[in-house]
């Protein structure tokens, strides 16, 4: 499938997140305006520490629509 065939991104970039924020966590918080497919914390590759930001992933981009109005 080539990529302008793809379905729109729904994938919703968070900064500022706690180090002791857990994906249950933001799915709690974020869980309000819809489901969520899968909540995404990359870690530092040497110290193994959340890097501060998240990825979280919604169904469809309808969803991200009510977050940012």
């Amino acid at each position: 499938m080539s990529r302008y065939m793809r379905p729109p991104n729904a994938s919703l970039f968070v900064r500022n997140i706690s180090d002791e924020s857990r994906p249950e966590d933001l799915r709690r918080e974020f869980g309000r305006y819809g489901p969520i497919v899968d909540v995404y914390i990359p870690l530092d590759f040497y110290t193994r520490q959340p890097r501060g930001f998240a990825y979280i992933q919604y169904p469809f981009p309808m969803n991200l629509y009510c977050l940012v109005l």
